[in-house]
């Protein structure tokens, strides 16, 4: 009888334990036998750490009738990763340049001259945030100046990948 006061009061301490130090880690209970009251053994438990991949940072030029592009990759360890930024373009009678964010198959009919789909279209303008959310794959950042033959465009940008990773 006694053994077993000492079992239950083991077992409540532990309880309590586990409620009060549960930030971060999980304490679980490994049943021994009666003689061998059990063991504790301490687990981490996951948590989400925010990361960020810088893919342009500064000033580009885009010349005429060209483009510049940055490729990425979104991984399948990336918990809701984010294209996230600004950009501001001058130059030329407009001040003004496209972005795009297409995946691997829309940039290659793109820069083909096809038809193609971009998760992020800016249309033509000055200046404008980004804020697109993507599934795992490869993907290209493109700035469009194709549409002006005579003139360079200079853009002023930062444009991230944030993203959060399991720990």
């Amino acid at each position: 009888m006694k053994k077993i006061a000492i079992l239950v009061l083991i077992f409540v301490l532990i309880t309590t334990l586990i409620l009060v130090s549960g930030c971060g880690s999980t304490t679980t209970l490994i049943q021994g036998n009666p003689n061998n009251p059990g063991n504790v053994v301490s687990t981490h438990t996951p948590i989400l750490v925010p990361e960020s991949q810088n893919l342009v940072n500064g000033a580009i030029t885009v010349k005429a009738n060209g483009s510049y592009y940055q490729q990425f990759t979104v991984t399948s360890s990336m918990r809701n990763p984010v294209v996230s930024g600004s950009f501001k373009a001058s130059g030329g009678s407009g001040n003004d340049i496209i972005v795009y964010i297409f995946d691997s198959i829309n940039y290659t009919n793109w820069s083909n001259g096809h038809q193609s789909s971009a998760f992020y279209n800016s249309g033509q303008v000055t200046v404008q945030n980004i804020n697109t959310s993507l599934a795992p794959g490869s993907y290209y950042l493109v700035f469009d100046n194709t549409f002006s033959t005579l003139t360079s465009k200079v853009v002023t940008t930062t444009i991230n990948l944030n993203y959060d990773v399991m720990q």
